[in-house]
């Protein structure tokens, strides 16, 4: 086991930590909200902390270096938290990046009243407070010269009346007004038509996403036309046709 990233805490959570069987340990001790062949996602206390871990496990040879060299997808989520975090970018504090045996291990920080908002669309309530929140988010990544990369709905996390962005391995920094800021917006777009999101909701969104960017809604519309149009070609050869378009 060795430290990647992180401080004291990071340090001493080291030797609370299996040496073996990470996998089998997170299973044992803590809620697994997601698993496959390459990662396991789980929420347990560590060292009177709650905490969100993920395992990223290789998916080839090549990928099993890069994690032994201390690097990855993993650290790269690390990286981009401190770095969104100084910007005032709404992301769970990271704790902890440690390469482990089977892979790499990410900590962050865990909110335990939290819901994506892939979840909070399926209690069919109004959601125009996380869509409002949602646009805030993103206005302020792309503000601050940043595009999330991967900006689906089950990534943007509404707790205490905010959204907070997770799953940071795509995140790069660009000029605001970039392809990739456009991208985001597309992603968030083509997730809310498959959702069958109503058209006012989708307005609401739009909005506060106009208004925190201080840009008009003709202009964001035309931006997106494009990403949008690819992204529907893509999901309808994968999903089929699903849901109504929104713009």
């Amino acid at each position: 086991m060795r430290l990647l990233r992180g401080g004291e805490w990071a340090s001493e959570l080291q030797n609370h930590l299996p040496l073996q069987a990470l996998d089998q340990w997170m299973r044992q001790r803590c809620l697994v909200v997601k698993s496959d062949r390459h990662s396991l996602v789980a929420l347990g206390e560590l060292q009177q902390k709650y905490c969100y871990l993920k395992l990223y496990q290789p998916k080839y040879l090549l990928q099993q270096l890069v994690f032994r060299l201390g690097r990855g997808r993993a650290v790269q989520a690390y990286d981009h938290a401190l770095r969104l975090a100084a910007s005032n970018i709404p992301v769970p504090q990271p704790l902890a990046c440690m390469q482990v045996d089977g892979g790499v291990l990410l900590v962050t920080e865990g909110m335990e009243r939290a819901r994506d908002l892939k979840s909070c669309w399926q209690d069919k309530g109004s959601m125009v407070p996380q869509l409002s929140a949602a646009a805030e988010s993103l206005a302020s990544l792309h503000r601050g010269g940043f595009a999330h990369g991967d900006s689906k709905w089950s990534n943007l996390l509404w707790s205490d009346n905010r959204v907070y962005l997770v799953d940071l391995e795509a995140v790069q920094a660009c000029r605001p007004g970039s392809a990739a800021q456009w991208r985001d917006l597309a992603r968030f777009t083509v997730n809310a038509e498959d959702l069958a999101l109503p058209s006012a909701d989708y307005e609401a969104f739009l909005a506060s996403y106009c208004q925190h960017r201080d840009i008009g809604r003709a202009a964001v519309l035309a931006a997106i036309q494009q990403p949008v149009k690819r992204l529907r070609r893509r999901h309808r050869r994968k999903y089929g046709e699903r849901g109504k378009r929104l713009v």
